[in-house]
């Protein structure tokens, strides 16, 4: 069998190229035992996506190199099995190829029940890497209390607006920082945050002031930088940083034009603390985390909005709307 897959042709290093990836005509690797051949339905593309093709084995869940196929989660569904547990036509989702049909190493992989109330799209969003991120970063990491003032930056990207949702529905006091009009307006009107920040007009240290006069109690980070600078100057005592992504430092080259935070000392004075974390780290507690996840999904406290490309061919230009922020919401490609 023939696939269609895209494979690393050099290290993406400074701004971001799509040319760092090739397409190719593949044979499938013939299936052996402790293996599952999958068929690609639905590709995640994600900040990590981009961060992955430094190809720096420090970053990467799986390091991959020059000639290797590109990594990234997915839907799909078997096609056939040498596994326990997964058969023929079972609905999975987890981490393999960038390719129409994948081997998957099954400790990567889980099986769904399919459910009418769920699409598959939601394994990709809220039943995902993006949704357990955003659950673990709050409950887990952050410690989260109904009486906390909490900010999240990056909130209407994908994990972003999930961990407005989660904030709100655990009685929280929520601030969405977001570039543009547009988007402010739909992380308060469709997210249901208190109110908003858009960071390219507004003075973000000042307007944090303004919109928690008592501090930021919990802080959902995904972009770093000033940003994160902005709010350690206003922390309230015992403030909580969760570091879940540092999109404006992804498509930096070399240490040197990374950001240099100026306001670390005040976690000192504020008896705060800073944490980062991958949700991978938390895979024995996955369905622990998932049921906290479900139980908000299914009583409508947590929605997700897709924006999904058409064709395995376009999925490196894809990777370019989330780093200008242009995508509408959790951006996938359907295969």
């Amino acid at each position: 069998m023939k696939t269609h897959a895209w494979v690393v042709a050099e290290a993406s290093v400074g701004k971001y190229d799509p040319k760092c990836l090739r397409w190719e005509e593949r044979e499938v690797p013939e299936l052996a035992d402790g293996q599952v051949l999958v068929r690609t339905t639905l590709l995640s593309i994600d900040p990590t996506s981009r961060n992955w093709l430094k190809l720096d084995p420090e970053t990467t869940l799986i390091p991959i190199g020059v000639g290797d196929v590109m990594i990234g989660a997915a839907v799909g569904e078997v096609v056939a099995s040498r596994v326990a547990g997964f058969e023929r036509g079972d609905l999975v989702s987890g981490l393999w190829g960038w390719a129409r049909y994948s081997l998957a190493d099954p400790r990567y992989i889980q099986r769904h029940d399919r459910d009418e109330r769920i699409p598959e799209e939601a394994y990709l969003s809220v039943f995902s890497h993006v949704g357990r991120a955003a659950a673990i970063g709050l409950v887990e990491i952050g410690r989260l209390k109904p009486s906390d003032t909490v900010v999240v930056s990056a909130a209407a990207g994908a994990t972003g607006s999930l961990a407005v949702q989660i904030a709100k529905a655990r009685g929280c006091r929520v601030i969405g920082i977001a570039g543009g009009e547009r988007k402010c307006r739909q992380i308060v009107e469709e997210f249901g945050a208190d109110d908003a920040i858009d960071y390219r007009t507004a003075d973000v240290r000042a307007a944090i002031a303004e919109k928690c006069p008592q501090g930021v109690d919990l802080f959902f980070d995904n972009v770093g930088g000033p940003i994160l600078d902005a709010v350690l100057a206003n922390m309230a005592w015992n403030c909580r940083i969760v570091v879940c992504g540092a999109m404006s430092q992804y498509d930096l080259s070399g240490p040197e034009a990374a950001y240099g935070l100026t306001n670390v000392p005040l976690l000192l004075y504020k008896c705060a603390r800073m944490e980062g974390y991958v949700a991978a780290a938390y895979a024995d507690r996955y369905e622990e985390f998932d049921a906290v996840l479900r139980t908000l999904y299914l009583d409508g406290s947590l929605t997700a909005r897709s924006h999904m490309i058409q064709g395995l061919e376009n999925a490196p230009d894809s990777i370019s709307l989330l780093l200008d922020g242009s995508n509408e919401g959790k951006l996938m490609v359907k295969v």
